[in-house]
C-alpha cells in the first residue's frame, strides 16, 4: 500500500514540474539553447520574473509583445495621419469605378477592372523606341497614286506605334504624385489612355480589308473618347496644383500634349488617306493607278492629307468672326477687328489647318476678352464701343507672320512672366473678388460645344507648344497700361520648305 501511494506522488509531482519544465525549454530554444545546456543553474526566469539578467536583456515574449504594441500604435498615428489621404483614395477608388462602368457599357473592349500600377505589359510597351518619320515621309505618303499597298502600310505602321505610344503616356500619368492621380478629372483620362492602350495592344496586325475597315473603326472610338481630354487635365491640374510643383507639372504638361500633337498628326493623316482611296474607289475603277487623266492627276495632286493649302487672310479672318461670336455669347458684347497687311487673298501657305485654327482662336480669345474687360473698368468709356483688334499679316521666305493688337491694357509686369505657365489665367482676378472657383466658373458659363471662353490657363502655353512643333514661334510684347501684341510666326509646310522634324 505504502508502495503505491509513493507511486501515485511521484506522478503528481512529475505533473506539475512538466509545465514548467516546457517552458523553460522553449525559452532555452528562443536564446539559442539546446534544453538543459544551461543546466539547473540556469538564471532565465519563469515569464514575469524580474532577475538582473532579466532587466538587461528581456525575455524574447517580453520584446514580441512590446513590438506587437509599437506596430499597433504606429499604424494608428499613420491612419490619423493619413485621413486626407484616405479621403481622397476614396473619392478616387468611386470616379474610377463610376469611370469604368460607363466605359465598359459604351465600348466593350475596354478594360473592366482598376488597371495596375505594376502591369509588365505597360513596362515592356514603355520601354521600346518609337518608330518616329521624318514630316517629309508624311507628306509622301500622299503622292499619287494612292494604292491599296499604300494605305497597307500605314495602317501597319500605325498599329505598331500606338500602344507603345499610349503606354508611354500611361507612364506618365503613373509617375505622378499619388494625390494628383486621385483627382477624378485626371484619374478618368488616364483611365482612357489605358483602354486606348489595351485595345491597341489586342488588335491583330492589319492585312486584309476587312482587317483596315475594323482598324478604321477603333481609330474613331479612339478619337472620340480623347476628344475633351485637354478641359479635364486643365481642370484636374488647376485642383491639384498645391500638391505639384511648377516645374514638374510644365514638364509632365509638354511631354503629353507634344505626345498628343504627334498621334494625332499620324492618326489624321491616316484618316485623310483611307478617306481619300474610298473616295477614289466610289469614283472610278480601277483606282490604284494614274491614268494620265489631267482632271484625276489635279485632284490627287491637290491632296496633301492634314497639310493643306491656306489663303492667310481668310483663314484669319474666319477665326475672328468665330471668336467675336463666341465673346458676345458669354459677355454680351464683343470688339470689331480688322484684317490688313499684305495682299490677304495672295498669302498662301502650306500648313495644318486645325493646328492655326487652333492657335488663332486661343490669341483672339485673350485679345477680345482684354479689350472688353478694359472698356468695363473704365466709367468713361463704358459707354462707348470697345476698341477694335487689330489683325496683321505677313509673308516671308518660306514663312509667315500674324500680328494680333488689342489695346485691352497691357499685362502687368508682376505677372508677365507667368502668363505662360499652365494653370494660370487673369480671369482668377475677377473670380477671387467673387470668392468662387474661376475654373468651375469657366466650365458652368460655357457652352457645351465650344468650351470655356476663359479661365482655364491652358491657352497661352499650350499655342505656344503647337507653334513650336513645326519650328515656329509665339512672343509677347506688352505696353502696361495700353495694350498688348502676340507675334505668331509660323513655317510653311512644303516640298522646299519642309521642317526637318521627327513625328
Amino acid at each position: 500500500m505504502s508502495a503505491r501511494l509513493a507511486g501515485l506522488r511521484r506522478q503528481l509531482l512529475l505533473q506539475r514540474l512538466a509545465p514548467q519544465t516546457c517552458q523553460k525549454q522553449q525559452r532555452s530554444v528562443w536564446q539559442g539553447q539546446t534544453p538543459g545546456s544551461r543546466g539547473g543553474s540556469s538564471s532565465i526566469a519563469i515569464l514575469g520574473s524580474a532577475t538582473p539578467w532579466d532587466k538587461k536583456n528581456p525575455a524574447p515574449e517580453t520584446k514580441k509583445r512590446s513590438n506587437l504594441l509599437q506596430q499597433q500604435q504606429q499604424k494608428q498615428q499613420q491612419i490619423d495621419d493619413d485621413g486626407p489621404r484616405r479621403k481622397a483614395l476614396s473619392i478616387h477608388r468611386e470616379a474610377a469605378a463610376a469611370t469604368t462602368t460607363s466605359t465598359t457599357q459604351q465600348n466593350p473592349t475596354t478594360i473592366a477592372a482598376e488597371p495596375s500600377f505594376y502591369s509588365e505589359e505597360i513596362d515592356e510597351y514603355a520601354s521600346r523606341t518609337t518608330q518616329r518619320i521624318t514630316l517629309q515621309r508624311l507628306l509622301d505618303m500622299c503622292e499619287p497614286p494612292i494604292t491599296d499597298q499604300k494605305l497597307l502600310n500605314s495602317a501597319q505602321y500605325l498599329s505598331y506605334e500606338r500602344p507603345v505610344r499610349y503606354a508611354k503616356r500611361v507612364k506618365l500619368f503613373q509617375r505622378l504624385p499619388f494625390i494628383v492621380n486621385t483627382n477624378p478629372f485626371i484619374h478618368d483620362v488616364y483611365l482612357k489612355y489605358y483602354a486606348n492602350f489595351v485595345e491597341s495592344r489586342n488588335r491583330p496586325v492589319v492585312k486584309t480589308q476587312q482587317d483596315q475597315q475594323e482598324f478604321m473603326r477603333m481609330l474613331v472610338r479612339h478619337s472620340d473618347s480623347l476628344k475633351h481630354v485637354m478641359p479635364q487635365i486643365a481642370r484636374g491640374f488647376y485642383e491639384t496644383r498645391a500638391y505639384f510643383g511648377r516645374g514638374e507639372r510644365k514638364r509632365f504638361l509638354d511631354q503629353l500634349i507634344t505626345m498628343r500633337i504627334g498621334l494625332r498628326l499620324l492618326t489624321s493623316q491616316h484618316v485623310a488617306l483611307y478617306n481619300k482611296r474610298v473616295a477614289v474607289i466610289e469614283k472610278r475603277e480601277p483606282a490604284d493607278t494614274d491614268t494620265g487623266d489631267p482632271t484625276d492627276r489635279a485632284d490627287c495632286d491637290r491632296f496633301t492629307g492634314v497639310v493643306d493649302s491656306i489663303v492667310l487672310g481668310d483663314f484669319v479672318r474666319t477665326c475672328a468672326q468665330g471668336v467675336q461670336a463666341m465673346c458676345d455669347i458669354s459677355f454680351g458684347d464683343a470688339p470689331d477687328f480688322v484684317v490688313d497687311g499684305d495682299d490677304t487673298a495672295a498669302v498662301v501657305f502650306s500648313y495644318v489647318p486645325s493646328h492655326l485654327e487652333y492657335m488663332l482662336t486661343e490669341l483672339l480669345k485673350n485679345a477680345f476678352r482684354a479689350s472688353l474687360h478694359l472698356r468695363g473698368s473704365d466709367d468713361a468709356a463704358a459707354e462707348s464701343s470697345p476698341t477694335p483688334v487689330l489683325l496683321t499679316v505677313s509673308r516671308g521666305n518660306g514663312r509667315v507672320a500674324i500680328r494680333i493688337r488689342d489695346s485691352g491694357g497691357g499685362i502687368p509686369r508682376r505677372i508677365h512672366a507667368k502668363v505662360f505657365d499652365y494653370s494660370f489665367t487673369t480671369a482668377a482676378a475677377a473670380a477671387t473678388a467673387a470668392d468662387s472657383d474661376p475654373t468651375a466658373q469657366a466650365f458652368e458659363s460655357a457652352p457645351a460645344a465650344q468650351g470655356p471662353f476663359a479661365g482655364l490657363g491652358f491657352g497661352l502655353p499650350m499655342t505656344k507648344i503647337y507653334a513650336e512643333y513645326f519650328g515656329g514661334s509665339l512672343h509677347l510684347v506688352s505696353l502696361e497700361g495700353y495694350g498688348c501684341d502676340a507675334f505668331l510666326e509660323l513655317p510653311s509646310i512644303k516640298a522646299d520648305h519642309t521642317p526637318q522634324i521627327d513625328i
